[in-house]
């Protein structure tokens, strides 16, 4: 029987009453869900029997090499921002879940050297917020969580092969897997793609330095997309969890996976 596997990828967790919180959209993703949203998502996910599988296991049964409950979803953090850290892992721990965690390295780095570093997102444009440090990455792969790559500072991929080609792509993956070898040990084997921009060309030259490449998308939710066995390791599909999907929405990935 065909198993389709929900990919939830969370970007911002802030407590109930942030600021932050009242970001309205404008048909696009905010990128932000409050800290009693996401608990209420996870014990809905745990009360009906669902695992969290990591992203490596998952790939793994793609590949055909391992086995994976009925009920399996995983967890994605974009970016490395620290409220992973401080508010969205205490709660995962509460659940038993483990998640992976994209890192933009320059943003890591930076709050490892104790400076602030400034990104482009497609959620909230130009921003300096805390990132986690090496130290924290270290501390979720001791918890059992994955570190993802996700650049060295979030360009979107598309645009920097068409601006600056097969080189340029390169020379940015390069970049960040150098900060990985120096500051964890080794090059994560899961990329996930800013703002979901790429094309068949990035596909290529990045599949020969990550075994899976991750898609981001919003536009067509809630009209849920799932990766499954037959999905390819360049293109894992994934849904985008924040404050525009409804508590109803979100119950629906669970059934539509079944």
């Amino acid at each position: 029987m065909s198993i389709r596997v929900p990919i939830l990828v969370y970007h911002h967790i802030y407590p109930d009453g942030y600021s932050e919180l009242t970001r309205t959209s404008d048909n696009k993703a905010t990128g932000v869900i409050s800290e009693s949203d996401f608990i209420q998502q996870m014990d809905h996910i745990k009360s009906r029997g669902w695992q969290a599988v990591s992203t490596t296991r998952l790939v793994d049964w793609i590949d055909g090499l391992d086995d994976i409950p009925r009920k399996s979803f995983v967890i994605h953090f974009d970016n490395g921002w620290l409220d992973a850290w401080t508010t969205a892992k205490p709660i995962m721990e509460k659940f038993g879940f483990t998640a992976t965690c994209f890192v933009i390295s320059e943003g890591t780095e930076a709050a490892t050297e104790g400076k602030s570093a400034t990104v482009y997102t497609s959620t909230e444009g130009a921003v300096q917020k805390p990132f986690i440090t090496w130290n924290h990455a270290e501390a979720m792969l001791d918890l059992g969580w994955e570190i993802g790559a996700h650049s060295a500072v979030h360009p979107k991929f598309a645009d920097l092969h068409a601006s600056e080609g097969d080189r340029g792509v390169i020379r940015e993956v390069e970049r960040s897997n150098d900060v990985f070898n120096r500051r964890l040990g080794f090059v994560p084997p899961h990329f996930a793609y800013p703002s979901g921009s790429r094309n068949d060309r990035t596909d290529v030259l990045l599949s020969s330095f990550y075994r899976s490449l991750r898609l981001w998308h919003f536009e067509s939710q809630p009209t849920w997309t799932f990766t499954s066995n037959e999905t390819s390791l360049l293109g894992l599909d994934c849904q985008n969890i924040d404050n525009t999907v409804s508590f109803n929405d979100f119950t629906r990935i669970f059934l539509e996976s079944i």
